[in-house]
Order: structure tokens, then C-alpha cells, then sequence
């Protein structure tokens, strides 16, 4: 579980998050107008940000963010290996993503770039997977595919996850809760029946 306590965030004389807390478990889906504190609130979970207050997780993190961020002079599989996993274990999960092991990051594909980074976030085996819209800029069938392929791979290593997205089909497919957030709060909560692409949409457009 992600535990957050008494959060308090502020860039300058703005002030994000004032006393906020929270418990995330299982697939978190995180919705919010543009500048409202959601890559914020992963970057706190990774301790790449100050604020006060405390966060905590079970085990380490992993983090997908909006780029791949791979090493431009480094194949997949020196990336992957860079990141601690052991080549065995990275070529295996190459496989499974397919990508090819001796590619350098130049030659992906905005895809392949994507199925590397969630190959590096499994291989990791963290118990707090972090995602910042990992499936921007994709077209729908590749995004239907990269999603299946996140199920997959999570149903075989289940940890607790946040996800920034702005897709209610994103949220209805892979999460198992939906959060709405605005001013540093938490304004809206589904889960079970209430997660479904058409209440999430409804509850977007009241915003």
C-alpha cells in the first residue's frame, strides 16, 4: 500500500497540496486538470521532490514516465542491465515485449520505446510502479496492445500502482480505482460498478 500523511507541496507562494492524505492499493488511476499536482504526487511517492509530510510504500519504486528515458549509447539490453536487472532475466523480458535486445534506443519506435520502459519497470520487481500518461502520443490499436501487455505482466508481478492519465478508456481497462483530483484534494472516488469508461467521462465533464 502507498501511504500518504499530512502532505504539504508548495512551488514558490503556490501551494499544491495543504495537509492532503490518502491510501493507494492495487491499480490507482490519477485524473486532474493540467497543473493540479499529479506528476507532482508521483514524484513524491519517488522522493524525487521535497514537500513535508511522509509517504510511504512497500519495497522500491519503479517509474514510467512520459519519455522512455533510455541511455542513447546503450542497446535495450544494456539498458535493461544498466537498471540492475540480470541479462538472463532482461533478454527473457525482451522477448515477451518484443523488441529486439540489440537495438539502441535511435531505432525504436515510439511503441517499442514504451514496451522497453515497462519491461524495465517489471524487471525491477518494485513494489510501487509510478506511470506519467505512458500511453500519450499512441495510436489506439497500439495503445490497446501495450495495455493488454501491462495486464499481463502485472497479473504475474502485482504491485501497487499509481497512473497520471487523461483516458477514461486507460482507466476502465487496466485500473482498479479512479481518482479526480483538484485544489490538493481528492473530489471524486470510484471504483467497483462506478469504474467504467462512461462514469469516469461523466464525472470529467462536471468538472
Amino acid at each position: 500500500m502507498i501511504v500518504l500523511e499530512n502532505i504539504v507541496k508548495k512551488y514558490g507562494d503556490r501551494c499544491v497540496y495543504d495537509g492532503f492524505g490518502a491510501n493507494f492499493e492495487g491499480v490507482t488511476a490519477i485524473f486532474g486538470r493540467s497543473g493540479c499536482g499529479k506528476t507532482t504526487l508521483l514524484n513524491m511517492v519517488a522522493g524525487l521532490t521535497e514537500f513535508d509530510g511522509s509517504v510511504t510504500h512497500d519495497g522500491a519504486v519503479a517509474y514510467m514516465f512520459q519519455q522512455p528515458r533510455l541511455i542513447k549509447n546503450l542497446t535495450v539490453l544494456e539498458n535493461l542491465v544498466f537498471t540492475g536487472a540480470d541479462r538472463e532475466s532482461a533478454e527473457q523480458m525482451l522477448g515477451r515485449v518484443e523488441v529486439e535486445p540489440g537495438l539502441y534506443p535511435k531505432q525504436l519506435s515510439g511503441g517499442m520505446a514504451d514496451r522497453v520502459a515497462l519491461a524495465r519497470a517489471f524487471l525491477g520487481k518494485a513494489g510501487a510502479l509510478l506511470m506519467d500518461e505512458p500511453f500519450r502520443g499512441l495510436d489506439i490499436g497500439l495503445k490497446v496492445r501495450i495495455m493488454e501487455l501491462f495486464r499481463t505482466l502485472y497479473a504475474e508481478r502485482p504491485c501497487d500502482v499509481l497512473f497520471v492519465t487523461h483516458s477514461p478508456l486507460e482507466a476502465a481497462r487496466l485500473a482498479t480505482r479512479a481518482v479526480v483530483i483538484d485544489r490538493g484534494k481528492i473530489i471524486a472516488d470510484l471504483s467497483d460498478e462506478k469504474l467504467t469508461e462512461k462514469e469516469i467521462e461523466n464525472v470529467l465533464v462536471s468538472l
